[in-house]
């Protein structure tokens, strides 16, 4: 039987039980985002990708100003740096990531999210890599992850599909205030390949080459260009860009307030624009200048292009 008293002791217990319990909540050590400084080699640069990795909050590396990081395929995987799992930010500075030897992309983005600042990527090449292989010679995006580049520079990369940036479908790229210029690849998508969302702002995709179509950008997914030149890139059809390649059809390309000029293409095929069975919407973007026609034999009409 409960007494007054006995229910006042018991009324202290809980109240002190309670008190710990918050106690011990407030005390809890909270996953919290790290910002790391990276010193200037490979190794520094893996050891804080894997620090990163290793916990679920978005943690911030920054590089050495001006650092070059020459990668070499170091890891046990064979590859240059770690695969990215978790949301994390990469202030540059003017830090160049480079492949001086082995067969590797540049960076992986596998289901984490990776913003990306004021770097340049180069010379990577996405044969061998572990992930993806054949895509994305500079960065791939993939396993729904994302990829916010800003003030990048991604040249000199090669891979079958997509030389600077291959962007796989479930995953979102954007690239602002960018240059993706000399990149190759083998197949589709000279600098970009998506068939997930891709949007493009500010930025210039230039003299970047394709064995199939889209020197500049392939897509068959959902693709915004705004305020941006697509200039002098080369491709067997699809110059500048194709919507859709020869094998499967386009997705949604929406081009405003844009140039897509001098881009060239193979034989009888569209240099500035190739359109297969896709949406093409083009708001206040000129398409001039292209050989041997900016559109006029795309597969399937591109509306609003001079031919």
């Amino acid at each position: 039987m409960l007494t007054r008293k006995s229910l006042a002791r018991t009324t202290q217990v809980l109240c002190i039980g309670a008190a710990a319990a918050l106690a011990q909540t407030a005390l809890a050590p909270a996953a919290s985002a790290a910002v790391l400084p990276v010193a200037c080699s490979q190794t520094a640069l893996v050891n804080a990708i894997n620090t990163a990795n290793s916990t679920p909050g978005s943690d911030t590396l920054n590089l050495a100003s001006g650092c070059r990081y020459a990668l070499t395929n170091a890891l046990p995987a064979g590859v240059g740096l770690p695969a990215i799992t978790t949301p994390i930010v990469i202030n540059g500075n003017g830090a160049t990531l480079v492949r001086t030897s082995g067969t590797f992309r540049i960076l992986t983005v596998n289901g984490g999210d990776l913003t990306l600042r004021a770097v340049t990527i180069a010379n990577g090449n996405a044969t061998g890599s572990s992930v993806a292989s054949g895509a994305g010679g500079g960065i791939v995006v993939t396993g729904g992850g994302s990829l916010d580049a800003n003030a990048v520079v991604i040249t000199g990369n090669r891979a079958d599909f997509g030389g600077g940036v291959s962007n796989f479908n479930g995953s979102t790229s954007t690239v602002n205030a960018a240059v993706v210029s000399g990149n190759t690849a083998n197949v589709n998508g000279g600098g970009l390949v998506s068939d997930g969302t891709l949007n493009v702002a500010a930025s210039t995709i230039s003299g970047n080459r394709a064995g199939g179509a889209g020197g500049g950008i392939a897509n068959i997914g959902t693709l915004t260009v705004r305020a941006s030149n697509i200039r002098s890139n080369q491709a067997t059809t699809g110059g500048g860009l194709a919507n859709g390649v020869p094998t499967v059809s386009g997705g949604t390309s929406t081009v405003s307030i844009s140039n897509i000029s001098n881009n060239t293409a193979s034989g009888n095929n569209p240099g500035g624009i190739y359109n297969n069975h896709g949406t093409v919407n083009l708001t206040l973007t000129t398409v001039i200048n292209n050989t041997p026609n900016n559109c006029a034999t795309s597969p399937t009409p591109v509306p609003g292009c001079r031919n």
